[in-house]
């Protein structure tokens, strides 16, 4: 495999901003950016027995190679087949377990192995909102008659999602292979609430002039058509062409785009479960900050 040099690691969490931090970088004069060049070093080992590191793109560029899966830590160590097989099969752990192994200390290494200089971006979202979004996403990838929340949960990917939620794990990680100084983590929200700010906290990490950010979202899953394909999971039938031309459609006369999927219940659940977590995330912020500083 080849790999071009990375001046920057994008560990971007599936349903956090990912894309639209791919668009922005694309749009700035001095930024290069690839995607999904780097998932096969959480591969089986012999993927990359004999890697091949290339140039970047341009040499006067800063280059950032983005990879959403990387956030979730599962290094391959058997047939990455019956993975991607049964990872939204309820229930299908046991047939997985042997094959992955869900280490963000594994997945650090193996990266620092083709980029040992390069700078780590994560971006984190709280998790209560994270979980439903990445939901109302997949829905459509659960078989017809288990498309609960619960039923989503107990599949190989609900599962893993679930431990990456426990974002202070993957801070830690990264932190102890790249070096505090070398990481920097921002918050998904702050693209919203403070974007300015946002957009010169990423400049000045990434190393480059500051750039306004675009207004419009990404690749953002509708919660009422998430709603329809989980009770009425006959549409997932159609042709793809009939599904693309009615999705627009319906997110214009259906309310609700951006509301809550997930019951009361359930979002307390989640922040119940990353309480703790949260606490200890608080401390590595600070602990980077003071760092960079």
């Amino acid at each position: 495999m080849m790999y071009p040099q990375a001046d920057i690691l994008h560990i971007g969490y599936p349903k956090a901003a990912s894309t639209f931090i791919q668009r922005y970088l694309e749009s700035h004069p001095q930024v290069t950016i690839d995607h999904n060049r780097v998932a096969p070093l959480l591969g089986p080992e012999s993927h990359f027995d004999h890697p091949v590191v290339v140039e970047k793109p341009s040499r006067d560029k800063i280059h950032v190679s983005r990879e959403e899966s990387i956030a979730e830590s599962v290094c391959v160590i058997g047939d990455v087949e019956t993975w991607q097989r049964n990872s939204y099969v309820p229930g299908a752990w046991d047939q997985v377990k042997n094959d992955i192994i869900i280490d963000p200390g594994e997945a650090a290494s193996r990266l620092h192995r083709i980029y040992p200089r390069a700078k780590v971006l994560i971006l984190i979202r709280e998790q209560a909102d994270w979980m439903q979004s990445i939901y109302k996403y997949v829905i459509s990838q659960l078989p017809a008659t288990q498309r609960s929340f619960p039923e989503y949960c107990s599949t190989p990917s609900g599962i893993v999602l679930l431990e990456a939620g426990h974002f202070d794990r993957t801070i830690s990680a990264y932190a102890d292979t790249f070096g505090s100084q070398r990481v920097s983590v921002m918050r998904f929200e702050d693209i919203v609430s403070a974007p300015r700010r946002f957009a010169a906290e990423l400049c000045a990490f990434l190393g480059v002039s500051e750039h306004p950010l675009p207004q419009r979202r990404e690749n953002e899953s509708h919660a009422q058509i998430a709603r329809i394909l989980r009770y009425i999971p006959i549409l997932d039938r159609l042709p793809r062409s009939v599904k693309d031309a009615i999705k627009p459609q319906a997110a214009r006369l259906l309310p609700g785009a951006r509301g809550m999927i997930l019951s009361t219940r359930y979002v307390r659940m989640l922040r119940g479960i990353y309480a703790a977590s949260n606490q200890r995330t608080e401390k590595l912020l600070n602990q980077l900050s003071n760092a960079a500083h």
